[in-house]
């Protein structure tokens, strides 16, 4: 399997951003503009965008990360993984501790009380596929519409609905790339019913410093998954931000970025604790 397609920019600290399901790498526009000071390597994955090649699965996309990583020199670096691209960085993490200075998960799946029973029906084969299909083209057609309407009333409501909404790029996923976007989907759904108990196990091998993102009007991952994602990680720090929902690297790229900030000063300090300790 090959490599994914990744811009890799800039200079300094090395930052891998890893979008959700579906998604693309300029998900992370407005957070990669608050790291301007780092090296930042921004993927499209398996199934998306400029990547070829088939859809793959969460171990394999962590493998594929890490082999990135690697030929890229871009180690140690900090990962930041928005939603499915969460539970594919807890992998990577876990897996290859000496790639990844740091962790920033935002929306993070990672434990399986996170699934609903939407996520299921997606998985089961035909009805799923029929299901993705549908509501991927239905929500491709009216978002567009449905933004228009929140973004021209106040209230707490229609802030609510803005927060809840994915952007314009997300209709274009959704929309314009068609038959290869739905495929990919599905498949992801799958291979999270799959995976999810792997990746939840793999929690409790995460050294590296971690901040857990989690949007107050979060419908996708709840608030109340995502402080237990972090409880399950030692020494994590949990976000909480209030007024937005699932998409933070949208509506929350200061904060996403500041997490960036304090996981490499962590992972600093950790090292300067070596030396000390290492030369006493």
């Amino acid at each position: 399997m090959s490599l994914p397609f990744v811009v890799d920019r800039g200079r300094g600290d090395p930052v891998l951003l890893v979008h959700g399901q579906p998604g693309l790498g300029r998900d992370w526009q407005a957070v990669a503009q608050r790291l301007a000071d780092h090296r930042l390597l921004i993927v499209d994955r398996p199934g998306y965008g400029r990547s070829a090649g088939a859809t793959a699965t969460i171990e394999e996309n962590a493998a594929l990360l890490a082999a990135l990583l690697r030929e890229r020199g871009a180690v140690p670096a900090t990962v930041v993984g928005h939603s499915y691209g969460g539970g594919i960085a807890i992998v990577l993490a876990a897996r290859h501790p000496d790639l990844v200075a740091g962790l920033v998960l935002a929306g993070s799946t990672g434990r399986a009380d996170a699934l609903t029973g939407a996520d299921r029906l997606m998985a089961v084969p035909a009805v799923g596929e029929a299901v993705s299909a549908v509501g991927l083209l239905a929500l491709g057609r009216l978002l567009p519409a449905l933004r228009a309407v929140a973004g021209s009333r106040p209230g707490r409501a229609f802030d609510w609905l803005r927060a809840s909404l994915p952007d314009g790029s997300y209709a274009e996923v959704s929309s314009a790339s068609g038959r290869r976007v739905w495929r990919s989907f599905v498949a992801e759904q799958r291979m999270l019913l799959r995976e999810i108990a792997a990746v939840q196990e793999a929690l409790a091998w995460v050294r590296a410093p971690t901040v857990v993102v989690s949007g107050t009007w979060d419908l996708v991952v709840p608030p109340s998954v995502s402080a237990s994602l972090a409880a399950a990680i030692t020494g994590s720090e949990f976000v909480s931000v209030a007024r937005v929902g699932h998409f933070l690297p949208r509506d929350a790229p200061a904060v996403l970025a500041s997490a960036v900030h304090r996981v490499e000063q962590r992972w600093r300090a950790a090292l300067r604790s070596l030396d000390e300790d290492a030369g006493a």
